[in-house]
């Protein structure tokens, strides 16, 4: 395999990963919420929904994907609606927000399936992996380790910048330790929430 193809394709995703996205926005919705931690499982929810498409992308139902303009819209709003709903709700249910949590164990699940969802649902995701990424896939080369490679540098060039975003948005949490601010900390993410379903919302399909 061509290392220099494969230092191209990880910088290529490291600057994704820098521009504020989907995925991002999400991060830093957690962060400010419930803390790093909360963000971490989100940076590994995006993640796990990389590596979905990822094996999409392998047995070549990423490209069919790619062009398909219904698939394209309709990942896209329900995605986006979903995302919308939730901070909608965070917000609505800003007032609770200093009370006592119940059901702690899914609680901590959230942030991690959020995240699943929200790289799903992100029509640029489908676009990353299904049309992108084999133009640096050598078909002559060993298929089964380009894959693995490039799953890898993802990973690894995505998670610490995610990480990164989120460990800036807990540090910012922390002026919001009052039961009088922790409402607006609720409102923030939720608005938070808000903007990450507008802005898979107002992604439009090049056209060739």
């Amino acid at each position: 395999m061509d290392w220099q193809v494969l230092l191209a394709f990880t910088v290529t995703m490291t600057i994704f990963a820098i521009a504020p996205g989907p995925a991002v926005l999400l991060v830093v919705s957690h962060g400010v919420k419930s803390g790093w931690g909360a963000s971490l499982k989100a940076a590994l929810g995006v993640q796990a929904g990389n590596s979905i498409y990822f094996m999409l992308s392998a047995v070549g139902l990423g490209a069919i994907l790619s062009t398909s303009e219904t698939f394209f819209y309709g990942v896209k709003y329900v995605g986006a609606a979903y995302l919308i709903y939730l901070g909608v709700r965070t917000i609505w249910n800003a007032a609770s927000a200093s009370e006592p949590k119940t059901g702690v164990a899914g609680a901590l699940r959230q942030p991690f399936m959020q995240a699943v969802l929200t790289q799903l649902a992100n029509p640029k995701s489908v676009l990353t992996f299904g049309a992108l990424m084999p133009q640096f896939i050598d078909p002559n080369g060993d298929l089964v380790l380009q894959y693995v490679l490039f799953a890898a540098a993802c990973f690894f060039s995505e998670v610490p910048v995610l990480a990164v975003y989120g460990w800036l948005a807990a540090q910012g949490r922390r002026a919001f330790g009052s039961s009088r601010l922790a409402i607006w900390r609720e409102r923030l993410a939720g608005g938070a929430l808000i903007a990450v379903g507008a802005s898979l919302a107002a992604i439009k399909r090049a056209t060739p």
